[in-house]
């Protein structure tokens, strides 16, 4: 989060351009320095019972340690049910722990009945407490509202009840990753491009109409 980079060039390019720097059109960009790759070789989004395609990650600061917290997508027409992971960070900032082997293991994993999930947080009221997932149900029917549910091992409720479209659905159309603003309290949710009436995805500017970047605030 310290190395982002802002573009000056508006073009379709990425990467160093005639004038300056270019992200294919976005402002922003955030470059690679590392990465972790999953042990076994490539993933498989066709069920749950291979190698995970992690869909979303988030940061955990109320856990002890601060964690990552990690889930994966099947189609929100499917029957998949999405799985939850939570790998600690190192005493070292930035790394994930790991093992003697250099194995970054999962401290963590759960199984959730929800499909079409596109972000995860977790959070505990009290430092290292037991914790709430906050998973959005993006629902992908033109149109739609997902739902933000907020579950634990006892259960799961929708952390919002507005009485449109159907009850829960309250959250942004076709909301992806998320994360929690600690100063304010607030969840912060983005939108992938939106698809009009015929099924067909539109640019950026309708996308944001339909709530991209819309705070939410936690109910504990």
């Amino acid at each position: 989060m310290k190395r982002i980079l802002q573009a000056a060039v508006n073009s379709s390019a990425v990467g160093k351009v005639s004038g300056g720097w270019s992200a294919d059109g976005y402002q922003y960009v955030m470059p690679a320095i590392g990465s972790y790759s999953l042990a076994g070789g490539a993933c498989s989004s066709t069920n749950d019972d291979s190698r995970p395609c992690f869909g979303s990650i988030s940061l955990d600061r109320s856990s002890v340690p601060d964690s990552l917290v990690a889930t994966e997508w099947f189609s929100s027409g499917g029957t998949q049910p999405a799985r939850i992971w939570r790998y600690d960070f190192s005493s070292e900032p930035g790394y994930l722990a790991t093992d003697s082997s250099s194995h970054v293991n999962a401290s963590a994993a759960y199984e959730t009945n929800a499909v079409g999930l596109q972000g995860v947080l977790s959070h505990s009221a009290t430092s290292g407490g037991t914790p709430n997932f906050y998973v959005d149900d993006a629902r992908g029917g033109v149109g739609q509202h997902g739902i933000l549910w907020r579950q634990n091992t006892g259960g799961a409720t929708a952390a919002a009840n507005c009485g449109q479209d159907i009850m829960y659905a309250c959250w942004g159309q076709h909301t992806e990753s998320m994360s929690y603003w600690w100063s304010t309290g607030r969840v912060w949710t983005l939108t992938e491009w939106a698809a009009d009436s015929t099924g067909h995805w539109t640019g950026t500017d309708h996308a944001i109409r339909n709530g991209c970047c819309s705070p939410y605030r936690w109910r504990r």
